[in-house]
């Protein structure tokens, strides 16, 4: 299997409806419209998608698709919104948030197989619908840099290794040339969290999706292969240093009675480390990657809480950390 740093992938196309106010404007009569026309195109379709109005979610579904970003707080406080989803919740389709639908799935390391099937789903809307569509912009966005392709592709990448040999910086120049943003996933204190970053397209308008797709994904690449030279170099040069604080971490991980989520992090991404780098061969790495990507939203991580919850999270942690429960899943 191909080395990658990548550990989350996700494709968003987002699209409005010809006839209808951007959603901000619309009437609660108009959402409504809106929502029953999409909810009817897929009633009965392979996807399995279920209905949910933003004010029948629980809180703890909330916290869910808010750590794995399928919503925003912007998309929170909209009365009108709602959403379509299937049973594991990696592909999402937001109803009447910025755009009248905003088509999302997520995944890991695969942004063309994502692709794929959010374009299926794009189809089969367009298919029924009526999309605002110029023929010169392309597709028409409330937020005026997502004209064109609607198209937004995500990496998140953990590299480690490269942020401990102070490398990070050569990559913002080289994403700025390609018409990619790289940045760091920010918790509430400021500070990047578990060694996380972004790489996604900023422009849109005048590229295709294929050009899109292949910024983000040559970038990506090209970071997986740096940051599994670097730790080849950490390994060599820092090695006892490096076991000394990736063991600190696990440690930290099984014992803590208090840790915030940006502790949290850190120590996760040096587990996540150690298992790879093979110092470590009795924690799972699934259930690593899928603290880290927030599909426990009971830790509250990805979506910047910071000190709230630090005792439960610690007892949670500790508990899933244990020696009876760290290889399982």
């Amino acid at each position: 299997m191909e080395q990658s740093a990548v550990i989350k992938s996700k494709v968003d196309i987002s699209r409005n409806l010809n006839g209808y106010s951007f959603p901000h404007k619309l009437s609660s009569q108009e959402a409504e419209i809106i929502i029953q026309k999409v909810k009817n195109i897929f009633s009965d379709s392979k996807y399995d998608f279920t209905l949910h109005k933003i004010n029948e979610l629980s809180q703890s579904e909330l916290d869910l698709l808010e750590e794995r970003e399928l919503m925003d707080d912007e998309f929170l406080i909209n009365a009108n919104g709602a959403l379509l989803f299937n049973s594991d919740k990696t592909i999402c389709i937001l109803i009447n948030g910025l755009d009248h639908i905003k088509i999302q799935v997520i995944g890991y390391n695969d942004i063309k197989g994502l692709y794929k099937i959010a374009n299926e789903i794009d189809d089969t809307l367009e298919s029924h619908l009526e999309y605002a569509f110029d023929k010169d912009l392309g597709y028409l966005t409330t937020c005026p840099v997502n004209v064109g392709t609607g198209l937004k592709v995500t990496n998140t990448v953990h590299i480690p290794s490269i942020e401990k040999l102070k490398q990070v910086d050569d990559y913002y120049k080289i994403a700025h040339k390609i018409g990619v943003n790289f940045k760091g996933v920010y918790g509430k204190t400021k500070s990047i969290l578990g060694s996380l970053y972004k790489i996604s397209n900023t422009i849109m308008i005048g590229r295709s999706e294929e050009n899109i797709i292949q910024s983000v994904e040559s970038i990506s690449n090209d970071l997986s292969k740096r940051e599994y030279e670097s730790r080849e170099i950490l390994k060599n040069v820092h090695k006892i240093d490096l076991e000394d604080e990736i063991f600190r971490s696990l440690a930290i991980l099984s014992s803590a009675r208090v840790i915030t989520n940006s502790e949290l992090m850190k120590c996760l991404s040096n587990v996540k480390l150690g298992i790879e780098m093979g110092y470590i061969d009795d924690v799972n790495l699934e259930k690593v990657i899928n603290f880290m990507t927030g599909k426990q939203p009971y830790l509250k991580i990805i979506s910047a809480y910071d000190e709230e919850d630090k005792i439960e999270r610690a007892s949670y942690i500790r508990r899933e950390f244990s020696l009876a429960n760290r290889n399982n899943k």
